[in-house]
């Protein structure tokens, strides 16, 4: 961006002056499309859109976006643009074709030809396009009308050929908020009209026709609503302005030394200045134009001015035809100008000589004399002409007519008719420290030295590079490229030991009146005052934290930086400083941000920069004019960009989103910030300087963004900028795929665990079936074998007692055996018979032993009282077999001693416990005997017995248990055997 300041100030009207007011110049190096430019319009975005030859430029402050034919224009030169109350810009094009720019597109009306200007009526809600177009070599006028409904336009031809009869036919050219409607037209061969309508009144007034004057009718865009908006300026033989009241002849063309094809735009900002953009003569400035004591300014003599726009912010944008766009930020800035060849040029010390005047020195060599008073300059041309490249890099007063300069070649003395001397044979001199009339400290490249400039005998007091010097009364300070240091009690004193921010590069050393010592260094500025140091840097508010000087006056220090000039108001308490921090940059209105040193003369600060000197009022504040404005200027989804939408929705497959903003405060430049978040993930706000957000991987979802900018001073945008971000998943992590998922899963797997279930359990109960039906079986034989075992035995007892011819135990025997037989039979065929039932069989069996051995043989059957004898189920036939086997093998088998047999039933936990406890000669003593006897006897009922215990442990869970236990062999006092028999406790 290339800073240029020649805004003329006129005494009179061709008389400059050597002060121009600062601005800032865009061309194509800065990114506007075309160099000619022909309009400029500030939408309600904030934007700044500016007409050229290249197409058109849409600018927020920082970067231009272009736009061409190849974006939908129908046309790279674009003459006129027109804002609609609904924020869309039209856009008038040299081949005639209109186009607008409606929800991030461009739409051409190619039904519409010959278009040469645009305006709204607001009393038909309608807007109109002026068209001045051929057609079957006929000349044809009028406009396209549509109503004005965005996106929705239908424009209707109403065109008449252009002879006579156009004559009393009206155009609308202006047309007011306040429903006033200005209608400009041919009323006859040699007069113009111009008919302005409102809602009660309607007033007409007539001018006269001079020929080869273009007219508002036609093509020039030299028509503008007042401040007011009730009433009209234009131009024909002069400046008119025209309410339904009166028409008034502002200034003539005679009186602005103008001719009627100079002018090329008016712009009325209020009701006291008038802007006129000319071809030949620039700008145009009328002040107080309704009053006979106009005071009239030129700005850009040299160039040809297109247009002027004023910005929300109250800045000034000056297109031209020949060298872009000037941007005037404050016109209260100013910079010296008188002398061409010193534009631009580094400036690196300014002071102050006395109210009258100041000096500057260049970097080239050269010295300015200013007059604070007229503000004219002069260079010391016998200097200049004898010290090219010799850098002046301080000067100070000396005496009431002398001034002192240090530069690269040595040390010079200037008397009051600008003559000089060399008074020292130092070089290099980098600044100097007026100790008094007598003695002077000078900071050379050589080292440090002080010198008599009567004598000019020279004391050396320190060896080394020194970049600065200053000080108060007797006391001085030196800086260096390893920090600072003083002369004190006859000797040199480094305070970097004590204080390390005072121990790297110093720049430039100021000590204030109350002997507080400002230091500017490549941190920041480092203040010592009683022993305490005060470190103020970029992070406290400065622009920057290199800073090359401070100047000081009151509780107000200025300071220079590489970033423009930094304002602290300060006070202290007692040692404490208190103080904020004010920054004045380009944007307010410097000729440029490189600050070399400032000077305060008279009500301003004058600032020697890396471009030139300019002055700004010292009572100049940097504030936001306005709250920035805040917008999305781009949306790049998947490499594709989306316009004119508050919705964006993002390809699961190409989840990167690219945003663009656009922070709008002019006044801020570069130094505008941004805050964003996505409300719905995090609340917190992130600060940015980055225009460009990148988000990657954005989880699936709809999401809000909210965008919001702060401008350099802090001030946020009144409103945030949302953005809905929608990131549909696939269809595979869709809702309701998940939940149809869900369910068939859940589904899928229920039938699984179903069908596995009703497989084990058709598998179980088959197992079960098979098994029962094998024990059954088994049972059946079993029994068959059992029951005529049993029959066997007590027939044989009834045998012996026959044969013993013992009728009446024989009949007893027989009886008892018959009811045996009966209840044997009766409940040989069930799996389980009641404990009772059990005990009624073992009771029948037992008496029919006792008659066959009589006296042998004893018994008892105990059962714990509180077993439900009708209510326990075991199974059928198990007992019966273990007290026959104790009894045969067991009692019949003593010879020395009666047999006893006890049966005991008692509950033990979940299980019915039948223990059949006999003295017989004890199991292990029998079974001998049989071996012995019968080899390879077993008893047929033991085993049936325990092959029906096992096969009902088979098919059941609960199991029952057996236990036969030999007295003898458990270290018994008695012989006998236990056999102890637990059934699981059954009701069924």
């Amino acid at each position: 961006m290339c800073r240029l300041f020649t805004l003329i100030l006129l005494i009179s009207w061709w008389q400059a002056r050597a002060q121009d007011p600062s601005y800032t110049q865009y061309t194509v190096k800065d990114g506007l499309a075309g160099s000619t430019v022909y309009h400029a319009l500030q939408d309600s975005n904030g934007f700044i859109w500016f007409a050229t030859n290249q197409g058109v430029s849409r600018f927020d402050g920082k970067t231009f976006r272009n736009f061409s034919k190849e974006d939908g224009l129908p046309d790279n030169e674009i003459l006129r643009l027109y804002l609609d109350r609904h924020n869309n810009m039209w856009f008038i094009s040299l081949s005639g074709i209109p186009s607008v720019f409606y929800k991030g597109t461009f739409r051409q009306l190619d039904g519409c030809k010959g278009v040469y200007a645009i305006s709204e009526d607001f009393i038909t809600d309608s807007i109109l396009l002026f068209t001045n177009y051929t057609r079957d070599i006929k000349d044809y006028q009028g406009y396209y009308g549509a109503v004005n409904r965005p996106g929705e336009w239908r424009f209707k031809e109403q065109v008449k050929p252009a002879k006579n009869e156009i004559y009393s036919w009206p155009v609308l050219k202006a047309s007011s908020e306040k429903q006033i409607n200005f209608h400009f037209s041919l009323a006859d061969s040699r007069t113009y009209a111009l008919t302005v309508k409102s809602k009660y009144k309607i007033a007409r007034y007539t001018f006269p026709y001079h020929h080869g004057i273009y007219l508002p009718f036609y093509k020039r865009p030299l028509v503008t609503l007042a401040a007011n908006r009730e009433a009209v300026l234009f131009y024909a033989d002069g400046i008119y302005m025209a309410d339904t009241a009166r028409l008034t002849l502002i200034p003539s063309l005679k009186e602005l030394h103008l001719k009627y094809n100079d002018l090329n735009a008016l712009y009325h900002e209020n009701d006291s200045t008038l802007w006129i953009c000319t071809r030949n003569k620039g700008l145009v400035r009328v002040s107080n134009f309704l009053s006979p004591a106009r005071n009239i300014r030129l700005f850009f003599s040299k160039a040809c001015c297109s247009s002027i726009l004023k910005d929300r912010e109250a800045g000034y944008w000056v297109t031209t035809l020949n060298q872009g766009v000037f941007y005037l930020p404050d016109p209260g800035s100013h910079y010296i100008s008188s002398q061409g060849k010193l534009v631009a040029q580094d400036v690196r010390c300014i002071r102050t000589m006395d109210p009258q005047h100041m000096a500057a020195g260049f970097t080239d060599g050269n010295i300015f004399s200013i007059d604070n008073h007229t503000l004219q300059g002069k260079l010391l041309p016998q200097w200049g002409k004898n010290n090219e490249n010799n850098r002046v890099l301080d000067i100070r007063p000396y005496t009431a007519h002398q001034m002192l300069v240090a530069s690269d070649y040595g040390f010079y003395s200037f008397a009051a008719d600008n003559s000089y001397r060399n008074i020292g044979h130092c070089s290099s001199i980098k600044g100097m420290f007026l100790m008094g009339d007598s003695s002077i400290v000078l900071a050379s490249g050589l080292g440090l030295y002080m010198m008599d400039p009567r004598s000019k005998r020279v004391k050396t007091i320190f060896r080394q590079r020194v970049t600065c010097v200053d000080g108060i009364g007797g006391r001085y300070y030196w800086g260096t490229f390893n920090g600072m240091y003083t002369f004190a009690d006859g000797a040199v004193k480094y305070l970097g030991t004590g204080y390390p921010a005072l121990s790297g590069i110093i720049n430039h050393i100021d000590v204030a009146p109350d002997s507080t010592i400002w230091v500017s260094t490549q941190q920041g500025v480092v203040i010592l005052k009683n022993g305490r140091i005060t470190c103020i840097g970029r992070q406290q508010g400065l622009l920057s934290s290199m800073c090359k000087h401070v100047l000081l006056d009151g509780h107000t220090a200025w300071i220079s930086t590489d970033k423009g000039i930094s304002r602290i108001a300060y006070r202290w308490d007692h040692d404490l400083l208190i103080y904020t921090v004010a920054g004045i940059t380009e944007m307010d209105g410097l000729i440029a941000a490189d600050v070399n040193q400032t000077a305060i003369s008279g009500k301003y600060i004058w600032a020697a920069t890396a471009r030139g000197i300019c002055f700004f009022p010292e009572d100049y504040t940097p504030h936001s004019m306005q709250n920035p404005l805040i917008n999305i200027s781009t949306i790049v989804s998947g490499n594709k960009e989306i316009t004119g939408s508050d919705t964006v929705l993002i390809d699961y497959k190409k989840n990167k989103l690219l945003i663009g903003l656009s922070g709008i405060s002019f006044r801020s430049g570069k130094y505008i910030r941004y805050q964003y978040r996505l409300k719905d993930l995090d609340s917190n706000w992130t600060s940015t300087a980055n225009s460009l957000l990148e988000f990657s991987t954005l989880p699936f979802g709809i999401h809000t963004f909210e965008i919001r900018a702060i401008d350099r001073w802090g001030v946020k945008s009144r409103q945030t900028k949302k953005l809905v971000i929608a990131v549909p998943p696939p269809f595979w992590k869709t809702a309701w795929f998940m939940l149809v998922a869900y369910f068939l899963v859940a589904l899928l797997a229920g039938w699984g665990v179903y069908a596995a279930f009703r497989r084990q359990h058709r598998q179980r109960d088959a197992a079960y079936l098979l098994r029962k039906k094998m024990a059954d079986l088994e049972m059946m034989a079993l029994r068959a074998q059992m029951n005529p075992h049993f029959i066997f035995n007590c027939l044989s007892s009834i045998q012996h007692y026959i044969l013993r011819s013992d009728i009446v135990n024989a009949n007893l025997y027989l009886h008892k055996f018959s009811m045996l037989i009966r209840k044997i039979l009766q409940y040989s065929t069930a799996s389980d018979i009641t404990l009772a039932e059990e005990l009624k069989v073992l009771e029948l069996y037992l008496e029919l032993e006792k008659l066959r051995l009589g006296e042998r043989m004893d018994y008892s059957i105990q059962v714990e009282e509180d077993l439900p004898q009708t209510d326990l189920y075991i199974p059928s036939m198990i007992i019966q077999p273990h007290v026959e086997n104790a009894i045969k093998h067991g009692i019949s088998a003593l010879l020395d001693k009666p047999g006893m047999v006890r049966i005991d039933f008692r509950r033990l936990g979940n299980y019915l416990v039948c223990t059949i406890d006999d003295n017989g000669i004890g199991i292990h003593v029998a079974a001998q005997r049989k071996q012995a006897s019968f080899p390879g006897y077993r008893s047929l009922g033991t085993g049936i017995t325990e092959s029906r215990i096992n096969i009902m442990n088979a098919i059941q869970k609960e199991k029952i248990l057996l236990e036969v236990i030999d007295k003898k062999e458990q270290g018994g006092a008695e012989q006998g055997t236990v056999v102890r028999l637990c059934f699981p406790m059954s009701n069924n």
